[in-house]
């Protein structure tokens, strides 16, 4: 009978383990003992019949049965709490986790997100930013429902691709002093757009020098402000924090970022209505022809 069932138990620390990355790391967040974690996991394995783990330099990895169950274990906890607190007259939560590279927060993606309310009291929304790198992981892990971040470091396919354009801003008393190198902010974290900048920078035979740099776009925004150099934004936040295009010399273009919005199997599992008005609220937010990130993009209604 046992090699019939999975135990929701087992389920809870198989995703403990994928989510710490250790069994010794998910022995001290869920206060058990390593060779206790260790058991579950040997006795998950001989119910499915397959291996889950493999181990690595830097711990412990998912093999490819493994990264299955991944999937199917998120759906059973979750249908399990759901179906108490349906049965136990309590309101039922969707959390809805949406994952976002560090240079998205430059365009504004991040605070257009957080403006999001729902107006169903059972769907929650969370944002995670974190390393491009990572979000292809975390989404194929089921860790979150969509991602947003360079199309080319994703393995899935997008459901939408968007491009802002950027423009070189500098405050409006900005004092440019052609005999010294160009003072450049720069988005910590961002990705090969900002190296493809600055090497049309050194092609076009133009000396800079960083002089600031931040994650926070709303940081680097208060440099340029302060005249602490020039900086690569928005068009919409040149706009919106009354910046000035820089145009005391011809500099190269800044490149296009590029976006995709992409999809996990878990989102694929919710209702067709919530599912395509989600993706439809969030689409507008990179549409290339506006190009305003920074605008208000309403409310989520699913």
């Amino acid at each position: 009978m046992e090699a019939d069932n999975l135990d929701l138990g087992l389920l809870r620390t198989f995703l403990a383990v994928v989510e710490n990355g250790s069994l010794g790391k998910t022995a001290l967040a869920i206060d058990r003992t390593q060779p206790a974690i260790s058991q579950q996991m040997l006795r998950l394995e001989k119910i499915v019949g397959q291996k889950l783990f493999a181990r690595g330099r830097n711990g412990i990895k998912l093999t490819g049965h493994g990264q299955v169950l991944v999937t199917y274990a998120h759906r059973a906890v979750g249908l399990n709490e759901e179906m108490l607190l349906r049965l136990r007259g309590e309101s039922c939560g969707r959390r809805v986790a949406v994952g976002m590279s560090a240079d998205a927060a430059l365009v504004g993606l991040g605070a257009a997100l957080k403006r999001f309310q729902p107006l169903r009291s059972d769907l929650e929304l969370r944002v995670t930013v974190t390393a491009a790198n990572r979000l292809d992981a975390l989404l194929e892990a089921g860790k979150l429902d969509w991602a947003i971040g360079d199309p080319s470091l994703m393995s899935a396919t997008a459901t939408e691709k968007w491009a802002v354009r950027l423009e070189w801003a500098a405050g409006n008393n900005f004092d440019f002093d052609e005999s010294r190198p160009i003072p450049v902010a720069l988005f910590e974290g961002a990705g090969s757009w900002q190296d493809e900048m600055l090497d049309s920078l050194r092609r076009a035979g133009r000396d800079w020098r960083v002089t600031f740099e931040s994650a926070s776009r709303d940081a680097v925004v208060a440099a340029v402000q302060s005249g602490l150099g020039i900086a690569a934004l928005p068009v919409a936040a040149i706009t919106d924090f009354a910046l000035s295009r820089f145009e005391a010399i011809e500099l190269p273009p800044p490149p296009m970022i590029e976006f995709g919005m992409f999809r996990s199997a878990a989102a694929t599992d919710m209702p067709n209505g919530a599912r395509s008005t989600f993706e439809a609220r969030l689409a507008p937010m990179f549409d290339a022809n506006t190009n305003n990130a920074s605008a208000d993009v309403g409310t989520l209604t699913v």
